[in-house]
């Protein structure tokens, strides 16, 4: 068979019996794994110069000389009748076996073993030296065997025996590799490094057998005793037999001797096989072949020719070709043992890694292409890019992903912990070998490279070289690390550390962490219970720490604890983490953000893992595996679960949401706003989402998401940031939730007020902290023997070492606090402030006495004045944009701030990339997260970009990097707030002023359509633009944000909007208050008006008169939304304060007469705003003012907010001024508003002609077609409609039953359809006063259909059963009022038994007084 010149001849052996076995249905198939122990003379042969050739050939001639040596090779292995057993890159490992088994893998030669043995190490050795005689110094020529010679080739050898194990791994359906293992194979590989070149090297052993056999010393060596080091037994021009020695030698080829060496034992008897037989044969046979090759055989298997022609155009068909290859090294220890069970287990653990490495690359359409165990341990080489298996951003879409992912696997389903080296370079692709030889392979120097990864100190987990990096900047965070050296390259290789944006938010555990064991084995503690416990109620714990008392390491270093603490237990568990940040206290849901993304992608992979797991089957369960019919099982699943991880599992999310049925807009607001996806966020036409119903889909989706591990940790920093919202879904994951555990990291609650729920935190003080389901910690400082462990360890010396003077003075100065500390040893190492005194101590070094500062500050100082100019004003740019900013804005922002022209461009962003890099290892900065953001145009050649597989220079590459590191947005952030603070404390405010001018004119050019954005977008670009000082685009801004909130029902972040918009003027007015108390100025100057000073006012322009207006009435309407009365009054009062409307001179403030109860007074200030805001007189359109009056007017119906005695006369004044002021404007939409105010008023208070007459002036402004919708618009109901209703009331008061029934009949039946139904509050108040005149008429059915109309049905469409509107408390009653009136009358001749369940009710009977009181402005009360 072709397919039997890639696998070695004791492979073909053992499957042929494994045919056999089938065919004549003695035994089962192989069960993996499957291993044989025997003895073996090893040969390696490592060959030199393959590198440097691979770099100076065209393809066509690498592959003829490359094939031309191995030939060689290949043919003297099998000249003298051994089996190759790997091609191991550029090196062979050839074997000779004894027929002998050994009882044991320890065991005595009997005088028959010993010639066998004698034998095959005689053939090994003589193989050996032969290679080394005609292979070594072996010319290359330029053209094959012409032209000048260009290189050399060069062999050196090792030669071992002992005893082995032979072990197939894998499964049956896709996937098997031949291993061997011992101690020989260590042996072998000691001996040929010990080899030069031309060189063969024995080990003792095989130097003793020779010396045996051949009767005498070689090359006149005798033992005189053991030897224990490997020794030379032949070079180039030197064999080690003598003439007499030499003829038995050749006599060893005769027939004679033939028979006693095994080539029988590998001859497979294809002639006794059927067809079936040949076919299985056939396919368990290509499990062991590359998948290249198998596919090439497969399209090539009706189309054979002579075999030499066939595979010398097999050969001809190898490629040199950009590929990325992998090298993956599970630390497993591969010894042999005296004990069969451990070496069971052994072989278990190399099978399970076999098939979930090969899982996870099947999904990610990646290659084994080799599995080795050797003197370096388990390596398994991976290839991704060959040929049929390319595809677009192979790195940032397969390549990284894979290695992530077979990282995690192997860590969580074996335990293993393991390291992975990944390359991207030119490599020859394809056969090596010799015509009856030979495998597939991958040569170059960027596959040495992947290996050499593998032994770098201090590895991560996983390294690449910067060709990667170049093409996957949109995966991640590249973190450098020190270059090394490599054989065929030329300088220093660039080395990274890929890490996804999740690691580089939350950091990484640091092994050398000093401190806080107790406190870490407390958390650690109660997390392993949680995960041992069944349905274990959710915990939460809350760690208190100043700035700089490392609570963020102390987080990060618990968690990891934790969670190997768990993985150690063989549970399952989840871990995600946020850091709270400056502005996601205005951001909803801002905390799930990452949360959500976290586990998404873990469960994603998790998920990923379980099925690789159920398809190699459990290791202790071998014939799961046997029993699934492989061979038409599609890998479709696996390839959807790797889509779903390489795109941040955006479709799992909606699929998530539809299988649990998420309420409306969930998927638009959440999945938006929060997780970036593509579905575009509601707009106000929209139906409004229900906001309790959002909160607790959130909580359902999160406890989906982690339904199915035995522990999740949610880790949360800095959670004092954390938005409400975010804190009620926490509340309802920890009330519902299971087997979850919370940690909490915030500073001390009376320096930072948290934003969660008073309630609940006083559950949480409370009973949740009596049944330990709430628990606290309090970081201090360190003791001084921690902070001399910090010393020594940054000092690299033994603690003992340390000068406890050093200690002391360092305990001093930073009293114990984590950060300082690290600060002050960070700059002694710089400075080197240290040195071993003469007690052999280290201690502070000649002539430095103490100390060098007196504050973290000035150190902090010392070390910014260190940088370079560029960097210092870089940092001072960044520090401004905030505690964490993009790449993106610094580019933008410094080309404008620092005048670059186009020509400066490409030195530029070298020097900004540059001081990037050097903050970083300054340890200022941290990289962040790769956001995906595009760059705006910034090089001449944006256009272009690096292509999958660059044939380009390295000055080629370098710019086409560039342009692609342009092309995304990198995040970066302050190691510690400490920083930024010192930095922005060095900063002119002006600059400071225009650094944010530019920031927010950089987003508003990257984002096309403000309504598009994403809150976390819109509230960076607010911040800029209110540092910036641009009040009238943050006024606007604000409202916009805060209208959308509003829309979602969230009226409280919105309020938080308004405020801190607001707060741009009243911190003018504090700093204008301190500056006149400063001065002693007058009280006058200093007196505050609805929060503004008369400094603020006199200052105020038209648009931050108006500004401030909209603002204080937007947040009145909310704040009376949700029945905050006195506060919407007062925000109301607050925009009347600073109103230019001369009806301060007619009616005193609400407020001062609630509290103050002095008209004169008030009208003395009211005079005194109008005086001193002469802006006020130029506003021609006052149109913004009128929704003050209809916020007042609503609250008023509510009672309680004047006195009593002087309610009438305020709101008789409030309605008359509206009016007036409305009429003057004349616009139809605000003045037939105020007169429908007008005529409700009259209305109430028994005037029903009054009320009337302003009906009929409404009816000659009023057109329902053109005004309703902009009525709706500035006033959130249709006001001016809803006085029909209220008039036809009016008319059936004054007995005028016939025109009440023809306005109800106009409401009814002209106007209400015409209305959006949509909105059902206005639709109640509509029709609500026209149902008692129905009633009274008795025309209850009448009433009934109006209501299912224009109020159920619509209800139930846009809000659902489980949707909230003000007046619902009615809609039952009503339904039962109608309902029975109709039975009574006879029109109905039962009652719903639903109706009848409801009356039964003790409490169906009551409604609320907020409900009663505003519904008997229109008729009649609720409870009547």
């Amino acid at each position: 068979t072709w397919l039997g010149r890639h696998v070695p001849r004791c492979v073909m052996r053992d499957l042929s019996k494994e045919v056999f076995r089938l065919h004549r249905k003695e035994e089962s198939k192989l069960v993996m794994p499957c291993e044989q122990l025997y003895r073996a003379s090893l040969l390696f042969i490592d060959i030199s110069g393959f590198t440097k050739l691979s770099q100076m050939l065209d393809i066509e001639s690498l592959s003829k000389s490359i094939n031309s040596y191995f030939q060689k090779i290949v043919d003297e292995v099998t000249n003298h009748g051994g089996d190759i057993l790997k091609f191991a890159g550029d090196a062979v490992f050839a074997e000779w076996r004894i027929n002998f088994k050994p009882k044991s893998y320890r065991s005595t030669h009997s005088k028959e073993e010993k010639d066998a043995i004698d034998n095959c190490v005689e053939r090994a050795a003589a193989c050996g030296a032969s290679v080394v005689a005609k292979c070594s110094d072996y010319p290359v020529f330029e053209s094959g065997d012409t032209g000048s010679q260009i290189s050399t080739l060069n062999v050196h050898c090792g030669v071992a025996f002992g005893s082995m194990a032979a072990l197939h791994v894998g499964n049956d359906y896709n996937r098997r590799e031949f291993l061997v293992l011992g101690e020989t194979i260590d042996k072998v590989t000691k001996a040929c490094d010990a080899a030069t070149y031309g060189e063969l090297m024995a080990s003792p052993e095989v130097f003793d057998i020779l010396q045996r056999s051949m009767q005498r010393g070689i090359f006149g060596i005798k033992s005189k005793k053991r030897n224990t080091e490997p020794i030379r037994i032949a070079s180039r021009n030197q064999y080690i037999f003598d003439d007499k020695k030499q003829k038995r030698r050749q006599s060893f080829t005769r027939s004679k001797h033939r028979k006693s060496i095994p080539l029988k034992e590998y001859e497979v008897q294809f002639d006794k096989m059927d067809l079936t037989s040949l076919k299985y044969f056939q396919k368990i046979l290509s499990f062991y072949v590359h998948p290249v090759v198998v596919s090439d055989e497969t399209v090539r298997r009706h189309n054979r020719g002579d075999i030499e022609v066939t595979q010398e155009r097999h050969r001809s068909e190898a490629e040199l070709r950009s590929v990325y290859t992998l090298f993956i090294k599970p630390i497993i220890k591969s010894e042999l043992q005296f004990d069969a069970k451990q070496n069971r287990k052994l072989f278990n653990v190399l099978n399970d890694t076999l098939n979930i490495v090969t899982s996870i690359l099947d999904s990610f359409r990646g290659h084994l292409r080799q599995f080795i165990v050797d003197d370096k341990g388990v390596i398994l080489i991976a290839t991704f890019g060959l040929r049929g298996s390319t595809s677009p951003n192979m790195a940032s879409e397969r390549v990284l992903p894979a290695a992530r992912t077979i990282q995690f696997a192997l860590q969580n389903e074996l335990g293993i912990n393991n390291y992975i080296g990944g390359t991207l370079g030119k490599v020859y692709c394809g056969v090596v070998g010799g015509i009856k030889r030979h495998e597939f392979a991958v040569l170059g120097p960027s596959v040495n490279l992947s290996a050499r990864l593998l032994s770098m100190p201090n590895h991560p987990g996983i390294l690449v070289n910067n060709d990667v990096r170049q093409v996957a900047m949109k995966w991640g965070i590249f973190l450098p690390f020190p270059p090394l050296k490599a054989k065929g390259y030329t300088e220093l290789v660039p080395v990274y550390q890929p890490i996804t944006a999740r690691e580089s938010r939350w950091g990484k555990a640091n092994p050398r962490f000093v401190g806080r064991k107790a406190e870490m084995n407390r958390v650690t503690t109660v997390a392993k219970q949680s995960a041992l416990t069944t349905k274990s109620r959710t915990k939460m714990f809350f760690v208190w720490g100043e700035s700089g008392s490392g609570k963020s390491d102390f987080l990060v270093q618990t968690v990891a604890q934790s969670r190997k603490a768990i993985v150690t237990l063989k549970k399952k568990v989840i871990v995600s983490r946020n850091i709270g940040t400056d502005g996601d206290a205005l951001v909803p849901f801002s905390l799930f953000r990452s949360v959500f993304r976290d586990l998404l992608v873990e469960s994603t992979i998790e998920s990923n893992s379980s099925v690789i797991s159920s398809r190699h089957g459990s290791r202790h369960d071998a014939v799961s595996l046997r029993e699934r019919d492989w061979e038409n099982e599609s890998l479709s699943s696996l390839n959807s679960i790797s889509s779903l991880v390489l795109t941040a599992s955006a479709e799992k999310f909606e699929a998530i949401c539809n299988e649990l049925e998420a309420p409306r807009g969930f998927l638009q607001i959440v999945g938006y706003h929060l997780l970036g996806h593509s579905k575009k966020p509601t707009n106000a036409k929209d139906k409004a989402p229900i906001f309790d119903e959002i909160v607790d889909f959130m909580a359902k989706v999160f406890l989906h998401l982690t339904s199915n591990v035995d522990l999740t940790i949610l880790a949360l920093d800095d959670i004092h940031h954390t938005d409400n919202i975010s804190w009620k879904v926490l509340q309802r994951i920890f009330e519902t939730g299971e087997n979850i555990l919370f940690i909490c990291g915030s500073r001390p609650i009376s320096s930072r007020k948290l934003h969660v729920d008073e309630g609940y935190w006083t559950e949480l003080q409370g009973l949740y902290r009596e049944n330990d389901r709430f628990l606290e910690i309090s970081i201090g400082p360190l003791s001084q023997s921690e902070i001399q462990e910090m010393t020594a360890i940054a000092l690299s010396c033994k603690v003992k070492e340390v000068d406890i003077q050093l200690t002391k003075d360092i305990y001093a100065h930073t009293r114990g606090m984590p950060h300082f500390v690290s600060q002050v040893l960070e700059n002694c190492k710089r400075k080197g402030l240290c040195e071993r005194l003469e007690n052999n101590k280290i201690g502070w070094r000649k002539g430095t006495k103490e100390i060098q500062f007196s504050t973290l500050d000035e150190l902090l100082l010392q070390r910014i004045d260190d940088l370079d100019d560029f960097t210092r004003k870089t940092i001072r740019l960044a520090a401004v944009l905030g505690q964490s900013f993009t790449f993106v804005d610094i580019i933008e922002i410094s080309r404008h701030i620092l005048s670059i022209t186009e020509e400066e461009e490409d030195d530029h962003y070298n020097n900004l990339l540059n001081s990037m890099n050097i903050a970083i290892e300054e340890g200022i900065l941290d990289v962040l997260e790769s956001t995906g953001e595009d760059v705006p145009n910034i090089r001449k050649d944006d256009n272009m970009s690096l292509s999958e597989f660059p044939d380009l220079s390295n000055e080629e590459k370098l710019d086409e990097a560039t342009n692609l590191i342009q092309n995304s947005g990198t995040s970066y952030r302050f190691c510690h707030d400490t920083w930024r603070q010192k930095i922005l404390s060095l900063v002119l405010d002006s600059y400071i002023r225009d650094i944010h001018i530019h920031a927010a004119s950089a987003i508003e050019l990257r984002i096309a359509n403000m309504e598009d954005a994403d809150y976390r977008t819109k509230m960076r670009l607010l911040r800029h633009q209110k540092a910036s000082g641009n009040t009238s685009k943050s006024a606007q801004l604000s409202l916009d944000v805060g209208k959308s909130f509003v829309h979602l029902g969230l009226n409280s972040h919105s309020i938080h909007v308004y405020n801190s918009a607001l707060s741009m003027w009243q911190s003018d007015s504090s700093n204008a208050s301190s500056n006149a108390s400063t001065n002693a100025s007058t009280s006058s100057e200093a007196t505050s008006i609805a929060g503004f000073t008369m400094h603020v006012i006199e200052s105020l322009d038209q648009s931050d008169l108006v500004s401030i207006i909209k603002l204080q009435t937007a947040k009145g309407q909310a704040l009376g939304t949700l029945s905050r009365k006195l506060e919407s009054a007062r925000a109301f009062e607050n925009a009347l304060e600073v109103s230019p409307l001369k009806m301060f001179l007619f009616f005193p403030s609400l407020f001062i007469y609630h509290f103050c109860r002095s008209a004169k007074l008030n009208n003395k200030l009211q005079i005194q705003i109008f005086k001193e805001a002469p802006v006020s007189k130029e506003i021609k359109e006052r149109s913004f003012l009128f929704p003050i009056y209809s916020g007042l007017f609503f609250l008023l119906k509510y009672g309680g907010m004047v006195e009593p005695s002087e309610e009438l006369t305020y709101e008789h004044n409030l309605v008359t001024n509206f009016v007036e002021q409305t009429r003057l404007n004349g616009d139809p939409v605000h003045y037939s508003r105020s007169l429908a105010m007008q005529g409700e008023f009259y209305s109430r208070q028994g005037q029903y002609e009054d009320a009337l007459v302003c009906h009929e002036k409404l009816k000659r402004v009023y057109n329902i077609n053109a005004h309703s919708a902009l009525v709706v618009e500035a006033y959130a109901s249709d006001r001016s409609a809803q006085n029909f209703g209220i008039s036809a009331n009016c008319y059936y008061r004054l007995g005028n039953v016939k025109a009440a029934l023809q306005l109800t009949d106009i409401v009814l039946y002209k106007m209400m359809p015409k209305m959006d139904l949509t909105n059902v509050h206005n639709s109640v108040v509509m029709i609500y006063p026209t149902l008692w005149i129905l009633k009274e008429e008795k025309l209850p059915r009448k009433a009934l259909l109006a209501l299912d109309r224009f109020v159920f049905r619509p209800f139930d469409q846009h809000f659902g059963t489980k949707g909230k509107t003000f007046s619902l408390a009615l809609f039952q009653p009503l339904k039962a009022l109608f309902t029975a009136l109709m039975y009574k009358q006879g029109m109905e001749k039962k009652i719903d038994d639903s109706i009848m369940s409801w009356a039964l009710k003790d409490d169906s009977m009551i409604i609320g007084s907020n409900v009663d009181n505003s519904f008997a402005n229109f008729g009649r009360c609720g409870s009547s």
